[in-house]
C-alpha cells in the first residue's frame, strides 16, 4: 500500500510505501507508472489489472491519497476478487482522509492555542503594570485616611482586590501542556485542580464582600441589605476561592437587579453547616435555564438580553464551592428575582 504525500502545485504526489504483505517482498509499481496516467488504467472495477498484477487507487472526494497493489504468480485475478479489493481499498481510502483530517485538526488545534497563549500572555503582562498602579495609589490613600474614616473601608477593599488579582494573575502564570483535551481546556478556563481546604474565618469574607457590594449598589441605584450574624462560627474552606465564589453571586445578582430593587446577602448557622445566601429582586432565571445553569458559557436567556456576561461566573463559583466539599442551590422565579444558597461545612 502506498500513500500520495502532499507537494507543491503543479508537481505529480511523491508515494511513499506504507504498509507491505507479506514482509518478505513488495510487489513493485512498474516503472513507467504515473498518477497521471490513472486515467488509462480503468479496466472492470476501477483499477489496472496487468501481469496479475492489480492496481487501484484510493481515491476520496475525487482526491488520490494512494495507491492499493496486490498480485500473484499462480492465477489471474476473478471479477468477485477484484470487488473485494475495490471495497477494500475504498475503506482504505476513507481511514487515510480520517487520518489526514485528525492530523489537520491536532495541527490547527495546536496553533490556534499557541496564538491564544501568546495572547493571553501579552494580556497578563500588560495587566501587572496599572495593578501595580492601583494598588500603589490606594496605599497612599490609606496613609492619609483616619482609621474612623468611613472611605477607609474602600480603600481596605481595594487593596484586597488587587491582591485577588494579583493571585489570579500569579496562577496564570503556571506552565501549562501545550496541547488539551476538551476536558482539561474546560478545566483551564475554571479554578486548579487542587485546593487546600483549611479553616477559614467566614466573617472577613462576608464583611469585604458587604463593602464592595455595597459601593457598586449605590452606584446602581440599588438597596444593599446585609443579614449577617453577630458572631460566625469558621467553615473548612479556602478564603481566596471563597471570596472568590460569593462575589461571583454577589456581582450577578447585582448585575441583574433593575433600579430600585434589592440585594441581601445573609448567612444562617445549623449545626454542622453554615448557609451563604444572595437574594435578589431581579429578572429571575426561567425553569428551562435551571438545568444547565452552572454549565460553562451558558447563559440561556440572558443571552438575548442587552446585559454582557460570558456564562463563566457561575460555572466557576459552582466549581470553587464543590472542591471546597460545598454545594450551590438556586430557588429563581421570572419577574421577581433569585435567591443562591452556598452550604459549607463547620470546621470541627
Amino acid at each position: 500500500m502506498y500513500i500520495t504525500e502532499n507537494v507543491a502545485d503543479g508537481m505529480p504526489p511523491n508515494l511513499i510505501e506504507v504498509a507491505v504483505f507479506p514482509e518478505e517482498g513488495a510487489i513493485a509499481l512498474p516503472e513507467t507508472f504515473t498518477t497521471e496516467a490513472l486515467p488509462t488504467l480503468s479496466m472492470g472495477t476501477g483499477g489496472l489489472v496487468r501481469q496479475r498484477r492489480f492496481i487501484l487507487p484510493l481515491i476520496y472526494e475525487e482526491a488520490i491519497l494512494g495507491f492499493l497493489m496486490t498480485g500473484r504468480e499462480d492465477r489471474d485475478w476473478f471479477d468477485y476478487e477484484q470487488s473485494q479489493i475495490q471495497q477494500i481499498a475504498n475503506t482504505l481510502a476513507i481511514a487515510c482522509a480520517l487520518d489526514r483530517r485528525n492530523q489537520w485538526l491536532a495541527a490547527n488545534q495546536q496553533r490556534n492555542y499557541e496564538e491564544q497563549s501568546n495572547f493571553l500572555a501579552s494580556l497578563l503582562h500588560q495587566l501587572r503594570n496599572p495593578l501595580t498602579a492601583i494598588r500603589t495609589f490606594a496605599q497612599l490613600l490609606s496613609r492619609r485616611i483616619v482609621a474612623d474614616d468611613p472611605n477607609q473601608k474602600f480603600v481596605t477593599g481595594i487593596l484586597r482586590e488587587t491582591q485577588h488579582i494579583q493571585d489570579l494573575l500569579s496562577e496564570a502564570d503556571r506552565p501549562a501542556p501545550l496541547l488539551l483535551s476538551e476536558a482539561e481546556h474546560e478545566k483551564a478556563l475554571l479554578p486548579a485542580a487542587t485546593m487546600e481546604l483549611t479553616e477559614i474565618d467566614l466573617s472577613e469574607i462576608l464583611d469585604g464582600i458587604t463593602n464592595f457590594a455595597s459601593a457598586i449598589a449605590q452606584e446602581r441605584n440599588i438597596q444593599f441589605l446585609s443579614n449577617i450574624p453577630s458572631h460566625l462560627p469558621k467553615v473548612l474552606g479556602n478564603e481566596s476561592a471563597l471570596r472568590e465564589a460569593i462575589g461571583n453571586l454577589a456581582e450577578n445578582a447585582l448585575k441583574y437587579t433593575p433600579k430600585g430593587g434589592y440585594v441581601l446577602l445573609g448567612a444562617d448557622v445549623k449545626p454542622d453547616t453554615v448557609y451563604i445566601y444572595v437574594q435578589d429582586t431581579g429578572v429571575g432565571i426561567p425553569d428551562a435555564d435551571l438545568p444547565r445553569l452552572f454549565e460553562r458559557n451558558f447563559r440561556g436567556r440572558q443571552a438575548e438580553g442587552e446585559i454582557a456576561g460570558t456564562g463563566l461566573g457561575l460555572a466557576i463559583a459552582n466549581e470553587l464551592v464543590q472542591k471546597m466539599e460545598g454545594s450551590i442551590h438556586v430557588i429563581s422565579q421570572v419577574g421577581k428575582g433569585s435567591t443562591f444558597a452556598v452550604t459549607l461545612k463547620r470546621s470541627l
